[in-house]
């Protein structure tokens, strides 16, 4: 179970929702661009490569 539904964004005409029993196609641009928006502040915090690296040694040496 997810508490939240499950979005993938295409391109700026296509986003397609897992909810738990369906799965929804959304080419509306105006909703189109709610689930771009959600996106962009989902991604804005993330880190990769080196820094996600060192965010994973350091979660690890905190544990042991």
């Amino acid at each position: 179970m997810w508490p939240e539904e499950l979005f993938s964004v295409f391109d700026d005409a296509m986003v397609t929702v897992e909810l738990l029993t369906a799965k929804v196609t959304i080419s509306q641009p105006s909703e189109v661009a709610d689930h771009v928006r959600a996106f962009e502040e989902l991604r804005s915090p993330a880190v990769y490569s080196a820094e996600a690296r060192a965010l994973i040694v350091k979660a690890i040496d905190t544990l042991r």
